[in-house]
């Protein structure tokens, strides 16, 4: 017996299996232009973003045009800041598009000149992270203001989902006693 099995062919099921071993920009890449029903079922999963420094600035472009209608499905975002052909990838990011589901954050800083005001304006309405790490490479600075901003917004986040914080950036950390309140549901500080 000859018989032929399509992609198309496949459950729901499998496709949600499939997806949840892939990242964003693998969905996007190999599903996004398959058929409406792919498409459909891409509008009802979760995306875990990863964008590593060894992309390039077109891959980003690809990313970010299909994260204009999805963003809120984003619960996860790993991102370095720099890549190959272009800087600031994070504010990019985060000034074209809105994760209110945001559950994990991972920042990595190549760039000690970045951004990031409206950055910290957005994680200030994140009521649902739960983790938030920001990594500085060992060779490079992020500047003094940036730094006391993202430790005041990261310490005193109400969010009552924010259990794990990773601040590993050089700051003197002497002023967080004057801070007024610390969020207590802190389980994990790094």
């Amino acid at each position: 017996m000859d018989t032929h099995t399509h992609l198309e062919d496949l459950s729901n099921e499998i496709f949600f299996e499939i997806f949840d071993y892939l990242h964003a920009f693998d969905i996007f890449t190999g599903f996004a232009s398959l058929n409406k029903r792919i498409l459909s079922l891409l509008q009802s999963i979760r995306l875990d973003v990863i964008i590593l420094n060894s992309h390039y600035d077109r891959e980003i472009n690809f990313l970010s045009s299909h994260l204009t209608f999805h963003a809120d499905q984003v619960i996860s975002l790993k991102c370095y800041d720099t890549i190959r052909n272009r800087s600031s990838i994070i504010s990019l990011l985060f000034n074209r598009h809105h994760f209110v589901n945001l559950q994990s954050c991972i920042f990595i800083f190549d760039n000690p000149s970045i951004e990031l005001e409206n950055i910290i304006k957005q994680i200030q309405s994140l009521n649902k992270l739960v983790a938030f790490f920001i990594i500085q490479t060992d060779y490079k600075r992020i500047n003094e203001t940036d730094n006391c901003n993202i430790t005041r917004t990261i310490l005193m986040n109400k969010s009552s989902s924010l259990r794990s914080v990773k601040l590993d950036y050089d700051y003197d950390y002497l002023d967080i006693s004057t801070y007024t309140s610390i969020a207590s549901n802190l389980i994990s500080l790094e």
